[in-house]
């Protein structure tokens, strides 16, 4: 249910945190035109939006209810959606929220994570490249754990390994990345117990080594430039790499769960 009842109306968005800024600090405004420009055409994106639906297909039923934190554009929702699944959106960014609606995808919440307006009223809550922005991510996951029913499931992603950290991570405002024992250690604090977490992007792990080492991060304050910058890639090497990428996807339980360049993770409430 609903438990704050301090909320307004804006284009029959149900807005709980007027107050953040479009600078804030865990994720710039910026980014999100420049995500919407890309994730119906980048390979990561599309790698990844298929690993979810395959990890909802085994652990989501189609009846229960879901909702996306930090849902962005709702591109995930919106695959999620088209799969079947009953998908409501939270954002903390009202423009994220208005592409989510032109999506077609009707209950959007702009909120704080860390002031959730409901108490258990969800089946299932998603996660998608949000925790890594959150410094504080014990007490985030322990908020989500609030608005979850009994028994209730998290889905979430996660980019892993700090010693993949470069440039583009503290563009995007990252605090850090994760390895599984310490995703699984800090959804235990939570109160969640995991019943699925793997490494993937695993066979581009080679190409995100070179990134590290090519665009390394030279700790000098983001600029206004990054910001805007565009996720461009070339067209040939991005077709070759969603191949590859989904053709992992295909084959996701046949790989040595050791290392990758990302981590997905379900894990359920105690």
């Amino acid at each position: 249910m609903i438990i704050r009842k301090d909320f307004k109306k804006d284009a029959s968005i149900y807005v709980f945190s007027p107050e953040i800024t479009k600078d804030h600090e865990d994720y710039n405004v910026a980014g999100l035109d420049i995500l919407y420009a890309a994730e119906e055409k980048h390979f990561w994106f599309i790698a990844r939006k298929q690993r979810i639906i395959n990890v909802f297909k085994k652990y989501v039923q189609k009846h229960e209810t879901v909702l996306e934190i930090g849902a962005g554009t709702g591109n995930v929702s919106r695959a999620l959606q088209q799969a079947g699944y009953d998908v409501s959106v939270g954002e903390m960014h009202l423009n994220g929220l208005r592409y989510a609606q032109s999506y077609g995808i009707k209950n959007c919440y702009q909120f704080d994570l860390f002031e959730p307006p409901f108490s258990e009223h969800f089946d299932v809550i998603g996660m998608f490249d949000v925790l890594e922005h959150l410094q504080e991510d014990v007490l985030a996951m322990q908020c989500v754990q609030s608005m979850l029913k009994p028994n209730g499931r998290v889905v979430l992603t996660v980019p892993a390994h700090q010693w993949l950290w470069n440039r583009d991570d503290a563009i995007a405002s990252h605090k850090r990345r994760y390895t599984l024992k310490q995703l699984k250690i800090i959804m235990e604090k939570a109160g969640f117990e995991v019943v699925h977490g793997r490494y993937f992007f695993v066979p581009i792990l080679p190409l995100l080594l070179l990134r590290r080492i090519l665009n390394a991060d030279n700790k000098i304050p983001v600029t206004k430039k990054e910001r805007h910058q565009e996720i461009n890639i070339n067209s040939l090497i991005n077709r070759i790499l969603q191949k590859i990428s989904l053709l992992e996807n295909k084959f996701a339980s046949w790989i040595p769960n050791l290392a990758g360049g990302s981590i997905i993770l379900v894990a359920r409430k105690l």
